[in-house]
């Protein structure tokens, strides 16, 4: 007998969506509602009432994938998530991933526990789990609903207030090759082409699992810097300590600059400049997301939520 789920397999959506097609309900992608239709007549799919109702239920668990390497994401969005659907009297099933393998592997076993939707936070996203899932900071397809940092905007700000404090030779410090790095990069190559600078390829280092081997890979390569871009504050922390060891000073001779602004910023010595990262205004926009899948409405072309600078004691005039 056919079912539900064969269909949902061979359109490659999910059982909600062949559910929506077969009820006649709005808010379905046309390519998706053609598959839907297209591997019902091949299967000979006759849904019977009893079956759609089951279909239809909810059962008020959203799926949640963070990743294992990454704790301020935990600690900044496991709080923000759990509030936000608690308020909508929604569980949390909290899941970690962090190859795209281990993503498939994961968004397979939540959608296999019927969770009402997923909200997936960095990494890669399959993209054969697209009508359900809202990623956060996430390499997605664009038909997936999806929300980030404007990481890109971040960077250029960043290398913008530098420049107007006359620091002209800016290194960075990029996590590994992620979307977020990518796309940082592009605003710090954008910004020194906008100002007609040469990029230095011996200012660009990857982080990847050590801060420290990336920093001390910064201050071997004897390319002289004034200013230094992090994505993480954990990142900075870690840059004033080896500029500390080498006789650098933090700011007078090498200014610091982060793109996320977490409680620590504050707490270093000194207080750490930032492009403040939008956490709550990013879980605000999944929530949006998430009402949207549940009534069963379209989503909204791909939106980019952008920080604002954070002015304290790490950055003075060159």
């Amino acid at each position: 007998m056919v079912t539900i789920t064969d269909v949902s397999r061979l359109a490659n959506v999910s059982k909600a969506t062949v559910s929506r097609v077969m009820s006649g309900s709005r808010g379905v992608k046309e390519a998706s509602r053609e598959a839907v239709l297209k591997a019902a007549e091949e299967l000979n799919y006759r849904p019977n009432a009893a079956a759609q109702n089951l279909a239809n239920q909810r059962t008020d668990y959203i799926g949640v994938i963070l990743s294992t390497t990454d704790a301020g994401q935990v600690s900044t969005y496991l709080p923000l998530l759990s509030k936000a659907l608690r308020s909508k009297g929604k569980h949390m099933l909290v899941n970690f991933a962090d190859t795209p393998a281990e993503y498939q592997r994961v968004v397979e076993e939540l959608n296999s526990g019927h969770c009402d939707a997923i909200i997936a936070l960095g990494g890669q996203v399959p993209s054969s789990s697209k009508e359900n899932v809202i990623a956060i900071d996430s390499k997605a397809s664009s038909e997936m609903r999806n929300i980030g940092y404007d990481y890109r905007f971040a960077s250029e700000s960043a290398c913008r207030f530098l420049f107007s404090k006359g620091h002209t030779s800016v290194a960075i410090v990029l996590d590994d090759d992620n979307y977020a790095s990518q796309q940082v990069l592009e605003g710090y190559k954008t910004s020194l082409q906008n100002m007609a600078m040469p990029v230095n390829r011996q200012l660009i280092v990857n982080a990847g699992e050590s801060t420290e081997q990336a920093m001390m890979t910064l201050l071997n390569s004897y390319s002289p810097f004034t200013a230094i871009i992090v994505m993480r504050d954990s990142q900075a922390a870690v840059a004033m300590k080896l500029l500390k060891d080498f006789n650098l000073s933090t700011p007078q001779e090498v200014s610091i600059m982060s793109l996320e602004d977490s409680s620590l910023a504050a707490q270093l010595t000194p207080p750490l400049t930032c492009i403040s990262y939008p956490s709550e205004k990013l879980v605000e926009a999944a929530m949006k997301e998430l009402d949207d899948y549940l009534c069963g409405r379209p989503g909204k072309d791909n939106s980019l939520v952008p920080g604002n600078l954070v002015t304290r004691e790490s950055v003075v005039n060159r």
